[in-house]
């Protein structure tokens, strides 16, 4: 996985067209969608939806645990920067990077990355 600029979209839109890849009482919590991707937190998971091909026919889930998580980084959009900066390091998995835009909610997912750590 390499790094993304990916946009904050409506947690509703990931329920919509993809709530079959989650767990009945699931929530989303925070959600990003690249040009076809998605990146979804959820209430126990990170999950990376990779749709392929050229008719996005063919979608990949891939499911991250949050307690492969082993620390992440968060650098909040600057004066002249549109886009803060999310860098997570997994267990057995290469990163993950992807920047996002300044309006998104940088300090929920920080809290959120947070509270999920292994301590």
């Amino acid at each position: 996985m390499g790094i993304f600029n990916a946009t904050a979209i409506d947690p509703h839109d990931v329920d919509k067209a993809h709530g079959h890849a989650l767990l009945e009482s699931e929530r989303v919590l925070f959600a990003f969608k690249t040009v076809r991707d998605f990146i979804v937190f959820t209430e126990w998971r990170l999950l990376y939806i990779d749709v392929q091909g050229i008719t996005g026919s063919k979608t990949s889930y891939l499911t991250i645990p949050y307690r492969s998580i082993t620390s992440f980084a968060i650098v909040s959009a600057g004066t002249f920067d549109l886009d803060a900066e999310i860098k997570l390091s997994l267990s057995g998995l290469a990163p993950i990077e992807f920047k996002i835009g300044r309006s998104s909610d940088v300090r929920g997912l920080q809290t959120l990355l947070a509270s999920k750590l292994d301590r």
